[in-house]
């Protein structure tokens, strides 16, 4: 990233699933309104299921899935991967499936 440059994407294939992914679009590396750039950022990225195969788990063997459709979070149900229960509250919540790490390098302002 430069000052011409300074958004981050990136996005990453979760194996063995040949339809999840995770990363990060459109990321802003400095602040706006002091021009410099941030010196840490850290950022959870979640898993997300381009909905190309059928299938709830995560594996590579389900049917491909013939119509279009939106990519989704992935874990909608108390047994589907990266979620996590809350049994006080019967409450779904969706987990990270890592955090990334942008940390800066050398310092310029950016402006």
């Amino acid at each position: 990233v430069d000052k011409s440059h300074p958004f981050v994407s990136g996005i990453g294939m979760l194996a063995p699933s040949p339809d999840w992914f995770s990363g990060v679009y459109k990321l802003r590396l400095f602040d706006r309104e002091t021009k410099f750039w941030y010196q840490k950022i850290e950022v959870n990225v979640y898993a997300w299921d381009a909905g190309t195969e059928g299938g709830n788990d995560y594996s590579f063997k389900n049917d491909p899935k013939n119509e279009n459709i939106s990519p989704f979070k992935a874990g909608s149900t108390e047994d589907a991967v990266f979620v996590s229960v809350d049994k006080d509250n019967n409450n779904l919540r969706v987990l990270p499936v890592g955090t990334l790490t942008f940390e800066l390098q050398e310092s310029s302002k950016c402006g």
